[in-house]
């Protein structure tokens, strides 16, 4: 059983650079309730990144409960925050990892950072919850992979490029399905951001931590 909880705010802050134009994105479900990114703490964080320089155009949780992870609402969110996303190079999720995917796509020319990670006991999951695309591993980085985790997709849940069984885009485990690494090439070529393939990803961790530094 996994729990989303804060990532340290100085990791954050280093993650986001002193120059960058920040819009903070929450969710009205289980990061309401859980206190990780309601509207509560993404006011927080904003108050936060200003203290340090950051500038922060603005932020929004999906009304009545909603849940960032489902692509229907997450679109709605953005379009309906148009104008300050597109003031906006970066997007802040205080939301648990899978709303990654559904906000990929949705930033246009600008990149996310995740604002949560994941630690041992409880459970973290809304109505939209799908452990196939989501591992809950402890810093998500599907934010570097064009919103596809290679831990869940790859069956050797690598996470620094394929390995070399895989043959004509497809997986050596599986054949008849693609290999992530060559859609996540795809995706990240498309945006011109091949460059974020030189960072090296740690394994995943799910040790139990208290988002401290």
């Amino acid at each position: 059983m996994q729990a989303t909880v804060p990532r340290p705010l100085g990791k954050i802050i280093e993650e986001i650079g002193a120059d960058a134009r920040v819009f903070i994105v929450g969710c009205g479900d289980c990061a309401t309730r859980d206190g990780f990114g309601g509207e509560r703490e993404c006011e927080t964080m904003a108050e936060h990144l200003r203290e340090a320089g950051i500038e922060v155009m603005g932020w929004a949780v999906p009304p009545g409960g909603g849940s960032t992870c489902n692509p229907t609402v997450a679109r709605a969110l953005m379009q309906e925050n148009a104008v300050p996303l597109a003031a906006a190079d970066t997007v802040l999720v205080l939301a648990c990892a899978q709303s990654v995917p559904a906000l990929e796509g949705l930033v246009g020319s600008g990149r996310l950072v995740q604002g949560t990670q994941i630690v041992t006991g409880g459970m973290t999951g809304g109505g939209a919850l799908d452990t196939k695309s989501c591992h809950f591993c402890e810093v998500c980085i599907a934010e570097l992979t064009g919103g596809l985790c290679p831990h869940a997709f790859c069956p050797k849940n690598l996470l620094n490029g394929p390995c070399g069984g895989a043959q004509g885009g497809r997986c050596e485990v599986f054949r008849s399905r693609q290999c992530v690494w060559q859609l996540i090439y795809r995706r990240l070529a498309e945006a011109g951001r091949l460059d974020v393939l030189a960072t090296y990803n740690e394994p995943a961790d799910f040790a139990v931590g208290d988002g401290e530094d």
